[in-house]
Formats: structure tokens, C-alpha cells, sequence
């Protein structure tokens, strides 16, 4: 096993500054950047009237950029052609590579390493994990795993066919469960008998004290319809809530900040007695109007995702609330019995499809970091 040299970034990376001024009539196209390495994304088009900014900095294909507010986690990319001329703002430090020191795709597949974003984090300045902050000079002095050239386009070589396939993947999974949501779509959205939820669904809260000395298992919604997961065990004194909901089995549960974005779900049997905040109302379900099969995938339907959306209140995407009258009041596609049975047991046999989906999903991005790790060791 061979034992790579390690260098800190500020050996290979040279700081850039294609900064532009601002013009008040112009528009621009602004780009992100996922957090994990997940790449550079589009934001929406914006005119130089929008902004705050004084000056825009314009990415260029081949270069390396990262996110000071989020390169903790990972927010770091590699501009690919199809991202070259967007613009970001200074808080985006942005840099050439040095092709005397380093290979370009070398350096694109150690900016996606976690062991990277690791080392990033604890270097990372502020208090509370959304303020902290990379600053560049932290990031350049971080030191990444850099044998000679040779070796690097070995690596990398490597690095690009098994990556590859590992995109492949991906896409082929992502595009798989398009067309599952594609699928319940055309089940339920041209079901012509709809109805308000409250006709179907009764607040059903059941609130405990919150004791000091107590432990509590709780839980929060994923987006998007993904449903329910687990929170750390939380100690009562460790809680600004004196009271929590206790959730039960074939309830239906949403998050009232969240609702929005899909937070929605009805309670599997594993969660429980599991505990909430005041901020997730439960509801019964009557069962004689409507089937909790049917339910839980109306509770990942995009199409009452959608509906909510229009039904939040306050101002900006992360202070709309969805209130309990309103989620009430929302028509929902909602036939005979028969009928959702007949349709629940078509999604159920979707699901379970893509269920064993994710389950491969988790293990293919468990195999791309053991490959980086065996790759940046030495061992590929």
C-alpha cells in the first residue's frame, strides 16, 4: 500500500477575481452551489436592481469554487462548461488550478471526498452549525492527499470510469422514481370526487408534560413526502417545550412550518408513542370514509404538496406556515372505498419497488466513499 504525500490547497489552487460591476439594468445568471458536493446549480435569472451586491464574480469552466457559509458541508464544486460565465457573489472564493502541480480531474474528484468536508468542518468559524463559515485562508491551508502527476492521472483514470458508472445510476434511479410519481399522479389526480380533508381527518392531539429528568424519543417530516424519521433522544431539560404530542399509529401528521414543502405523513407502526412539538398537529383518520393505505400516499402526493403551497402565510419560502384550518380545508382527491383500496394496493406494489431502490441507492453512495478513501490512500 502506498502512502501519498499530503499538501495543503494553497499549493495547487491560485485565488481568481473575474469581478464584475453591478448595472441596475442588467440581468444576470446566478449560480449555487449543492452542499456534499452535489455541483453547481442555476439560480433564478436576476437584474442588477435585485441585488444587494455591488459586484458579481464570473465562474469559469475548470475552476474550483466553494461556499464560505457552507463549505463545511461540503458546498464545493468543479465549474463544468455547461456553468461557464455564471456569476456568484463574494461569498464564493474561487480559484484556478495550478496543471504544473495538479490534474485538473484529480482535484474534481478529491473536492467530493467527505474526509475533505470533514476536515473542513472543524476548521469551520462560528457558533451553531449554519453560522459557520470557511474562510479562505482556512480552506487553502486544508491538506489533501497530492502524489506526483503521474500518479494523480493514474488515480484519476480510475476514479473517472468507476465514477461514471456510479452517475449512471444514479440518473437511471432518479429516473425511475420520476416516473413512480409520475405514475400516482395519473392515479389520482384525474379522480373527479374530491373533498376537504376535514371530512376525512379529526385533530387528535395527545399532549404529556414535559418532565426534566424524562428521556424523549422525537421525531420530525422529511420533505417532499418522504415521511417520518428520528430525532436524537432529548433529555426534558434539554427542550424549550413543556409539553410535547405523542403520536399513534395510522395518524395523520404534518409540520405546520413545513407543510409546504411536503412535510406531511401518516404514522407507521414503528413510530409509535414517539413524541412531536405543538408544531405537528396529528388528526384521526375516519376510516369509514377513507383508507389509510390510501392515505399515506396521498400524504407523498406532489399534488397536495403543491396545493399547500399555495396555502402557507407570511412572508419569504422559509417563513410560510401551513395552519390547521387551512390544511382542513384543502380538497383532496378522495373516490369510494373500493376504489382507494384499488389504487393504494397499485402505489403500495410502486413503492415497495423503489423502497428496495433506495436500499441500493444507500449502498452505491456507501461504495463512492470507500473508492475515494481507497483512491487517496493508495489503494486503488
Amino acid at each position: 500500500m502506498r502512502s501519498y504525500p499530503e499538501s495543503p490547497l494553497s499549493d495547487i489552487l491560485i485565488p481568481v477575481n473575474n469581478s464584475v460591476r453591478i448595472i441596475d439594468e442588467e440581468w444576470y445568471d446566478i449560480a449555487g452551489i449543492y452542499s456534499y458536493a452535489r455541483g453547481i446549480f442555476r439560480r433564478p435569472k436576476i437584474s442588477g436592481a435585485e441585488t444587494r451586491y455591488q459586484r458579481f464574480n464570473t465562474i469559469r469552466e475548470g475552476q474550483v469554487v466553494y461556499s464560505r457559509l457552507f463549505g463545511w458541508e461540503g458546498a464545493i464544486a468543479y465549474v463544468t462548461s455547461e456553468f461557464d460565465g455564471l456569476h456568484v457573489s463574494h461569498e464564493f472564493p474561487t480559484y484556478d488550478i495550478d496543471p504544473g502541480h495538479a490534474e485538473p480531474r484529480y482535484i474534481r474528484h478529491v473536492i467530493t471526498w467527505p474526509t475533505l468536508h470533514l476536515s473542513l468542518s472543524r476548521g469551520a468559524s462560528g457558533m451553531g452549525s449554519r453560522r459557520q463559515r470557511v474562510n479562505p485562508e482556512r480552506f487553502l491551508s486544508s491538506l489533501i492527499p497530492l502524489p506526483d502527476l503521474d500518479e494523480q492521472r493514474r488515480v484519476a483514470d480510475k476514479l473517472d470510469v468507476a465514477m461514471s458508472r456510479i452517475a449512471r445510476y444514479v440518473a437511471l434511479r432518479e429516473h425511475s422514481r420520476l416516473i413512480a410519481n409520475q405514475y400516482m399522479d395519473s392515479l389520482l389526480r384525474p379522480i373527479d370526487v374530491k373533498s376537504p380533508l376535514s371530512e376525512v381527518l379529526s385533530i387528535a392531539s395527545d399532549f404529556v408534560n414535559v418532565e426534566p429528568d424524562e428521556k424523549y424519543y422525537t421525531a420530525g417530516i422529511l420533505n417532499r413526502g418522504r415521511g417520518l424519521f428520528r430525532r436524537p433522544i432529548i433529555s426534558g431539560n434539554e427542550t424549550k417545550y413543556t409539553r410535547y404530542n405523542r403520536l399513534h399509529a395510522g395518524q395523520f401528521v404534518y409540520s405546520k412550518l413545513f407543510g409546504w414543502e411536503g412535510s406531511l405523513s401518516v404514522v407507521p407502526t414503528d413510530f409509535e408513542g414517539i413524541h412531536v412539538s405543538h408544531e405537528f398537529p396529528t388528526f384521526d383518520i375516519d376510516e369509514s370514509l377513507a383508507d389509510i393505505e390510501y392515505m399515506t400516499h396521498l400524504a407523498r402526493w406532489s399534488g397536495l404538496h403543491g396545493a399547500l403551497k399555495d396555502k402557507g402565510t407570511g412572508m419569504g419560502s422559509r417563513r410560510q406556515r401551513v395552519n390547521v384550518d387551512r390544511l382542513l380545508a384543502t380538497p383532496v382527491p378522495l373516490p369510494s372505498l373500493d376504489e382507494q383500496r384499488r389504487i393504494a394496493k397499485q402505489l403500495t406494489l410502486i413503492r415497495r419497488a423503489t423502497e428496495t431502490g433506495a436500499e441500493q441507492a444507500a449502498q452505491v453512495a456507501k461504495l463512492r466513499t470507500a473508492l475515494l478513501d481507497a483512491a487517496f490512500s493508495g489503494q486503488l
